[in-house]
């Protein structure tokens, strides 16, 4: 949303000290550790919480929000499961500030694990948010039926969606994802608390 918004780059530093205190209450570095002059790129690779806030701090409430929302965070994703729950991301108006830097690095708020691959491939399909499927075609007796991509809305410019790939590149070949690389393959992920 940084990138996209035009707030940072992937080459924009910030100083980790390893912690900050927001409400009286002490975020930390899932290291424990203060790493200096750090780029967005070294945010994502090391997974830096303090990071993540120094980004959502210069995008704001109402603009974090919007792209919760434009990233189906809010709603289900229809996709056809029984049972499925509505993410919890309350009005931003109602958040203090600890929840807003928490919510930066995946506290303070809950999605569904559809919900989350979702948001992960609009940044694969180039900045779109797909409708999701459990499957890829239905067949009846009379014949199978494909069911066509659907492309929701566009979330993220093609070029944002492309730089955040090659940063999470880096994540695996680089950062605290090496355990997930593939031989032979580029591999992009995220290491998650």
């Amino acid at each position: 949303a940084g990138i996209d918004a035009g707030l940072i780059s992937p080459s924009t530093t910030y100083t980790d000290v390893g912690e900050l205190t927001i409400n009286d209450k002490v975020i930390r570095n899932s290291d424990l550790a203060a790493h200096g002059v750090q780029t967005m790129t070294q945010v994502l690779e090391k997974s830096l919480n303090t990071g993540a806030v120094f980004v959502v701090q210069k995008l704001g409430r109402q603009l974090f929000y919007k792209y919760l929302k434009d990233l189906g965070f809010d709603v289900v994703s229809g996709v056809g499961l029984a049972g499925e729950s509505a993410a919890s991301v309350r009005p931003f108006r109602q958040w203090a500030d600890i929840d807003l830097a928490s919510m930066s690095f995946g506290q303070a708020v809950a999605v569904t694990p559809i919900q989350l691959i979702a948001a992960f491939g609009a940044v694969a399909n180039g900045g779109q948010l797909m409708k999701p499927h459990i499957v890829d075609k239905i067949i009846y007796p009379n014949g199978a039926v494909s069911i066509d991509p659907q492309v929701l809305r566009v979330v993220f410019k093609p070029q944002t969606a492309q730089l955040i790939s090659a940063m999470m590149v880096n994540v695996i070949e680089k950062g605290h994802g090496k355990l997930a690389g593939v031989a032979g393959y580029r591999v992009a992920g995220k290491t998650g608390t």
